[in-house]
């Protein structure tokens, strides 16, 4: 079987495997919101790839009739590398359509510039390959586009391809990279094997920030560092779509928002209808850390989203489903929030946070997570710890569970607040909530390790503990 056959495979087989962990989740939650969330997750995984082929009849007949188009081969077909051809098909029209040929498209690595009104369709079941051996340079992608404006990319079932087993030496060979673009859609897509990130968006010298990019019905697999990495961004919303098995490099999670500067944005950035499963590190980072509170308030969305089987143990990284973070004295102000969201099937904590309660607020609001914290009993399901062990910090907290219901049945509690032996954690501040635990195990709601519950402030978090449903 080759190595796409496989792929798709995979990507079957994940499919049905999500709709049966989630009719599972159905059954235990008995909650009428939650039903209707998850079968319509459900209902949109399955039809996913027929979604693809409807969208590309539906939608793109129009495009083709009022824009200059002309299918890739007509710039020949290299089965060694197409990189010339793409270019001047790209340049010199409105709309290229990577035809389906005999064998896949190599390609160098493609680096575009300042494309303007420009429209990619790939026909159904096209591969773009990474020509092997032709990635060298570890910032090489296969596609990168800088400073472009109002490009579509219509993938119709294809599939962005690399060798990931090539790219030994660095962690930046990514599958498709957006650098300073505005107003770009990328629909109905694979991108497998990178070097780096499956995707990543960052702004580009002085345009500081990508925005307006729609990400819809894309499978981000098998890549070595990111599933997504959203680096400084305004305006983005990811849409049904799935990041899974990201292994090789450090950190190894689904999805990583992680600006590099102070004065990088994360400004309305939603995943909608997304699943993160199976990565290496954490299903969900929210990484702010290079924020402070002279950044732009941040402003991030997750609706409608399952987490599964994230972190391995190989990795060194805090062990969640999600991390948030910040700066530990001077912490980005904003929102986060969380809403319908499902947790299942994980050997880890949900969630792991040092946050300080003076920056950005999140958000918790009817979670459900079933069979968590698998690994050892002396996993809590919330572990708070200090941001600084060696000088005065926090308080942290900062945090609100609304509806929430967690049934698992690790013997530990079920929130950790760690500080430290010099007592530098100045308190927890600003934790409310209202959580449902089934579990027969539970030693106690809460553990204090190297700190006085004296110094909380407006921890009000009500709680109930079933033994079973």
């Amino acid at each position: 079987m080759t190595n796409i056959k496989k792929i798709k495979l995979h990507q079957a087989l994940f499919l049905i495997k999500n709709s049966i962990l989630r009719l599972k989740s159905i059954n235990a939650i008995k909650c009428k919101f939650l039903c209707s969330m998850k079968k319509l997750f459900l209902f949109d995984l399955l039809l996913l790839k027929a979604m693809r082929t409807l969208f590309g009849i539906v939608f793109l007949c129009p495009l083709l009739f009022n824009a200059q188009s002309v299918n890739l081969s007509t710039y020949g077909f290299n089965t060694n590398d197409n990189k010339k051809g793409f270019n001047e098909a790209i340049r010199n029209n409105d709309t290229i359509i990577v035809d389906k040929q005999s064998s896949n498209w190599f390609v160098s690595p493609l680096k575009l510039r300042n494309l303007q009104n420009k429209t990619i369709i790939f026909e159904n079941d096209v591969v773009l390959q990474a020509k092997p051996g032709a990635y060298v340079n570890t910032s090489d992608a296969l596609l990168k586009f800088i400073n472009c404006k109002n490009l579509k990319i219509i993938g119709n079932g294809s599939m962005l391809l690399m060798n990931k087993s090539e790219y030994i030496d660095g962690e930046w060979r990514m599958g498709l990279s957006l650098m300073g673009c505005s107003n770009v859609e990328i629909k109905n897509l694979t991108i497998s094997s990178s070097g780096g990130d499956g995707i990543y968006i960052d702004g580009y010298k002085d345009t500081r920030f990508s925005e307006n990019i729609l990400i819809d019905g894309v499978i981000s697999t098998n890549n070595k560092r990111q599933g997504i990495s959203v680096i400084s961004a305004k305006n983005v919303w990811v849409k049904n779509s799935i990041f899974t098995k990201t292994k090789g490099t450090l950190p190894e999670a689904g999805l990583d928002i992680e600006p590099d500067s102070e004065t990088d944005v994360i400004i309305n950035v939603n995943f909608e209808h997304c699943s993160f499963t199976n990565n290496n590190h954490s299903g969900i980072v929210i990484g702010l850390d290079n924020l402070t509170d002279k950044s732009e308030p941040v402003s991030i969305n997750f609706k409608d989203c399952y987490l599964s089987m994230n972190h391995d143990v190989s990795n060194r990284y805090p062990a969640a489903e999600i991390i948030i973070s910040s700066h530990p004295e001077f912490p980005v102000k904003g929102n986060v929030s969380f809403s319908d969201i499902v947790i299942d099937e994980s050997n880890w904590r949900l969630l792991y946070s040092r946050k300080p309660s003076k920056g950005y607020h999140t958000s918790f609001k009817n979670i459900s997570a079933i069979d968590i914290c698998k690994q050892r009993d002396d996993l809590s399901v919330i572990y708070f710890e200090v941001p600084d062990y060696f000088k005065s910090s926090g308080p942290i907290g900062g945090f609100s569970f609304e509806n929430m219901y967690v049934k698992y049945n690790s013997k530990s509690s079920f929130f950790t607040v760690r500080g430290s032996s010099l007592g530098t954690l100045n308190g927890i501040k600003n934790v409310t909530g209202d959580i449902t635990i089934v579990n027969p195990n539970l030693t106690e709601f809460i553990e204090y390790i190297k700190y006085s519950s004296s110094k909380n402030k407006n921890f009000d978090v009500k709680y109930i503990i079933q033994k079973t449903d």
